[in-house]
């Protein structure tokens, strides 16, 4: 009995100190996350590398989980996944960390006029819920 007892402390403190409970995907390093808008800026200059950002959920996607939206100071900045996982469809209005990187997507609106709109979007490998 004592080592049962034992045992599920045991289990406990390891579950208890695992930090990966949050995460999703690529482990993201919370210590070097900047904002989304500070990430988008120096994206903007031309930066072109791997991001850690953080920011607030401004929306998610209700079917599935497959993508949500970083509020930003103008609007929003959408992050998909690739298909590789999905999000809790609860998130919204939480603050949330993602790894990954800016990239220009073209589609075209949905008006008569079929103009070609170029989006910057972000496509994370990882995320972690604070």
């Amino acid at each position: 009995m004592k080592h049962a007892a034992y045992s599920i402390l045991f289990m406990a403190f390891l579950l208890s100190c695992n930090s990966n409970h949050n995460q999703i995907g690529k482990i993201v390093d919370t210590q070097k996350a900047i904002s989304i808008q500070e990430a988008l800026k120096k994206f903007e200059k031309g930066e072109k590398v791997e991001y850690i950002v953080y920011g607030k959920v401004m929306d998610v996607c209700q079917s599935e989980g497959c993508w949500f939206a970083y509020e930003t100071e103008d609007s929003s900045i959408t992050v998909d996944f690739n298909d590789a996982f999905t999000v809790p469809k609860t998130i919204k209005r939480k603050d949330l960390y993602a790894i990954g990187a800016f990239y220009k997507d073209t589609t075209t609106s949905e008006d008569s006029s079929k103009s070609m709109i170029i989006e910057t979007k972000f496509l994370a490998s990882g995320v972690k819920f604070k």
